[in-house]
């Protein structure tokens, strides 16, 4: 029931704590039912903070698109990245954020993009080359691993095929990490002598450690690699003014942190649905053995592999690697009949939007047809928001994409992965969406694919674009 100053509806809650201990508990299950139970709009309190839960996809756009100039990143949002991130792209706002913007958007050009595929490609092989053949291994970790070697070369020019666990887990450490603070009203300062927090400083100072090194040395030799970390020492604003040393700290921490981490989810869940959906799986293996017989995929053949771009998006619908994001108000705005006041919490669940029935009928089910070319005309604007939308979406979209795609061709032309029997997998809602317990999976090496079974991707889509 809406009250006469627009406030959406509220669920149950504790008198003093609100909803936190719900939040805490089970956050994808509790903002699940409370758009099940209160609507669209939905209001509560975690900590001492008002938040409001978004899931209509109009106003989801509104929020992201028609509106956007009136929202900033929350202040709690801002709380969480500073010590690792400092004032870099998915933390600052304002002029700052648009200067910072304007200086590191050259770099994902689609020409630039493109130049990193073969990189993409080479560094997958290079790990398939260490597979055998019924190992035991851990997808979550291989594709980690991976994913932050490509990040690092592609962007930065730096070899870390060495400490990319190490990283890694600093990294996942510190997702843990900053999760526990969002429901802690009071920052924890960086000399608070706990074993947890000197945990986060070491994991802070591990990875800082790599980027400044590759910062100093760039900025020493003044040479031009053609990595974004070239571009970004050497770019000038209007003004003529370059980023200094912390600035570059700020935007490669993000670039390295975000490069990789929702990537490496992205593919990790996209092997777990392929582990459960063998004809999907056999349907993805008859399109890219059909187009590339064996040899490495190219930038050009992605054209040439549609079922593979509707396997990669549906897996980000039914297992979005950022599961949620926050918005912030600079001023009362109204959406539809609710109002949002200023300083409050927009929160913006892609999990939640990309399991309603209304936008995707049957949620549960992966049905990668979902992303036909004209099946996906029909999904409302707002209703599939992996990389959010508008002038602050997600900078490296077009990175991120090609590769996912480039990498899963090149993996599934080689192996297939099985999970054991019954395996069950929990979800772990922290920053990223990754399992709790990673995906340990058998490595199958594939032997050459029946010329039947090539054949047979000719008909994995018809020519008006939906799936037999």
């Amino acid at each position: 029931m809406i009250d006469h100053e627009g406030r959406p509806p509220s669920p149950p809650a504790h008198w003093l704590l609100g909803s936190t201990l719900d939040f805490q508990r089970a956050p994808i299950d509790f903002c699940t039912k409370v758009a099940r139970e209160c609507g669209d709009v939905a209001r509560f309190r975690v900590g001492y903070e008002s938040w409001y839960l978004l899931t209509s996809p109009e106003h989801v756009y509104e929020v992201l698109v028609g509106k956007a100039a009136l929202f900033n990143k929350p202040k709690l949002a801002k709380r969480l990245w500073k010590l690792f991130l400092g004032n870099g792209l998915l933390a600052s706002d304002g002029d700052f954020w648009k200067r910072q913007h304007k200086l590191v958007l050259p770099g994902f050009h689609k020409q630039r993009i493109d130049a990193y595929a073969d990189v993409m490609v080479r560094y997958t092989e290079d790990m398939l080359a260490g597979f055998a053949d019924g190992e035991r291994r851990d997808v979550c970790e291989d594709m980690t691993d991976l994913t932050l070697a490509i990040v690092a070369k592609t962007l930065f020019d730096a070899d870390v095929k060495h400490s990319a666990r190490k990283v890694g887990e600093a990294i996942k450490l510190l997702n843990e990490i900053m999760v526990d603070h969002v429901n802690n009203p009071i920052p924890v300062p960086k000399w608070w002598p706990s074993d947890r927090n000197r945990r986060k400083m070491n994991a802070i100072r591990d990875i800082e450690a790599i980027v400044r090194g590759v910062i100093h040395e760039r900025r020493r030799s003044k040479e031009d690699r053609g990595d974004l970390l070239s571009m970004l020492v050497h770019a000038e604003d209007e003004r003529g003014a370059k980023m200094s040393d912390e600035e570059l700290r700020d935007e490669a921490m993000t670039l390295l942190f975000a490069g990789h981490e929702t990537t490496a989810n992205s593919l990790t869940w996209t092997f777990y649905q392929l582990a459960q959906n063998p004809e999907v799986e056999a349907r993805l293996f008859a399109e890219v053995s059909s187009v590339l017989c064996g040899r490495s995929p190219t930038i050009d053949d992605l054209k040439q592999m549609p079922y593979l771009d509707m396997v990669v998006k549906e897996s980000m619908r039914i297992l979005p690697s950022v599961w949620a994001y926050m918005r912030e108000p600079r001023e009362d705005v109204r959406l539809g009949e609710h109002l949002l006041p200023k300083g409050c919490i927009a929160l913006i669940s892609p999990y939640v939007l990309h399991h309603d029935p209304r936008y995707f009928p049957e949620p549960e089910s992966f049905k990668p047809e979902r992303f036909s070319r004209e099946n996906e005309k029909a999904i409302p604007r707002g209703a599939y928001v992996p990389f959010a939308a508008g002038p602050r979406v997600c900078l490296g979209k077009s990175f991120a994409m090609m590769e996912a795609r480039l990498v899963l061709a090149t993996i599934v032309q080689r192996i297939r992965v099985e999970l054991a029997p019954g395996q069950k997998v929990t979800l772990s809602p922290k920053i990223a969406l990754r399992p709790a317990d990673g995906l340990p999976a058998t490595v199958r090496v594939r032997t050459q694919a029946p010329a039947t079974e090539r054949a047979t991707a000719e008909n994995i889509q018809s020519p008006d674009g939906r799936m037999p």
